[in-house]
């Protein structure tokens, strides 16, 4: 029985070969969404702890946070949310530069994805597990993972319908907020995170020029 079924899973690795890399998602994590005005007060609470630390191995030097370049609403309130978590923090901020205060800038990048993503819904079949178990235990990881390719290219023996796929809709739009600490040419302190947000909620983070006024001009023929 044992060698009809490591026939079975060489002849499932032969029929899988490949003569280039396959291309393979990464293990699914869990990534926040900023959904409200709370959630721009959570990240600045953060950023102050961080920028905090900076300072008090920098000599708790004063800090001048800087005006976004363009404001828009997340730009604007986060500058204020800001202010105020690092003033609770005792921090000493400056309303103007000065050549001993680290400025506090930050930038907000916008990615949208137009591809739809899905989220694979199935369970394994106990034929699934099976192959699984007989791939680590008797021919090792290499086979394994060969093995995990075939199963993914023919997942009907091998999955239990549940849902199947559906789609993520929550991927389409995507923001990545960097917060800097810097002194004159050096960067003290940067720290990025990265959010899902609702299309929807994207004029909050992103500015538009505003639409040009269309001139009316009336033309005679004035002889």
């Amino acid at each position: 029985m044992k060698k009809i079924a490591l026939s079975t899973v060489a002849l499932l690795i032969a029929g899988c070969a490949h003569e280039i890399p396959m291309g393979a998602a990464f293990k699914t994590p869990e990534q926040l969404k900023l959904n409200s005005a709370a959630h721009w007060d959570v990240l600045a609470h953060h950023e102050a702890g961080l920028i905090k630390k900076t300072l008090i191995n920098s000599s708790r030097m004063p800090v001048f946070i800087k005006e976004p370049d363009k404001s828009y609403p997340f730009a604007k309130t986060y500058h204020n949310l800001l202010t105020s978590s690092l003033a609770a923090q005792g921090v000493t901020i400056v309303t103007q530069p000065e050549f001993n205060a680290a400025t506090i800038r930050y930038d907000v990048d916008v990615v949208k994805h137009n591809a739809n993503y899905t989220e694979n819904m199935g369970l394994p079949t106990p034929l699934g597990h099976g192959v699984y178990y007989l791939a680590v235990t008797a021919l090792g990881k290499g086979v394994h993972d060969v093995t995990t390719t075939a199963i993914e290219i023919v997942k009907a023996p091998f999955y239990a319908a549940v849902d199947q796929v559906k789609p993520n809709y929550a991927t389409h739009v995507e923001v990545v907020i960097t917060t800097q600490v810097v002194l004159g040419n050096q960067v003290l302190n940067s720290d990025s995170r990265v959010y899902y947000v609702e299309r929807g909620n994207l004029p909050h983070y992103a500015y538009h020029e505003p639409e040009p006024v269309p001139h009316h001009y009336t033309v005679s023929d004035y002889q």
